[in-house]
């Protein structure tokens, strides 16, 4: 709905907040009893400064606070329980934990390889021992054969 002659529409906030001179104010009044559509945005702005009215008034602030102000600037409590920080510290504390319980000088861990390397040796040399041991029993086993089958067959060997 639009009012029919906006050239003639009256300032409503002015009407509604009591600022129109008494002679504007007795034509607005009789120019929102025939328009529908300037009777509606009245009403409306009525109920706009009822709702207003129900708020409590509150004092100005002194001065306005800024993001970058000390005010915004969390506590030393409160930056030690933030997720971050508390990462941080803990990443933080397994280094220092890292760097003083590390494994044990070079010349102990070149002990230990050492051992171990002749432990292997030690092990692989006692496993050729056995299979020489296994070779020779192979070879005199055949030997033993060769001869009997010689013996069966009355056959000499050549």
């Amino acid at each position: 709905m639009n009012c029919l002659s906006p050239d003639s529409k009256p300032d409503w906030k002015t009407y509604a907040l009591g600022e129109m001179e008494p002679e504007d104010r007795r034509l607005a009044e009789a120019h929102a009893a025939t328009c529908e559509s300037c009777h509606h945005e009245l009403a409306t702005l009525r109920l706009t400064l009822d709702a207003l009215s129900t708020l409590r008034e509150e004092e100005v602030p002194r001065r306005i606070a800024f993001v970058s102000d000390k005010v915004f600037e969390p506590r030393w409590w409160q930056r030690i329980f933030n997720p971050t920080f508390a990462a941080a510290s803990v990443l933080a504390a397994a280094i220092l934990v890292h760097a003083f319980v590390r494994p044990s000088s070079d010349a102990q861990v070149q002990a230990r390889v050492d051992a171990a390397v002749t432990k292997a040796v030690a092990q692989l040399q006692d496993q050729q021992v056995q299979a020489e041991v296994a070779y020779s029993l192979v070879r005199d086993a055949r030997e033993d054969v060769s001869r009997m089958y010689i013996a069966a067959t009355g056959l000499k060997r050549q």
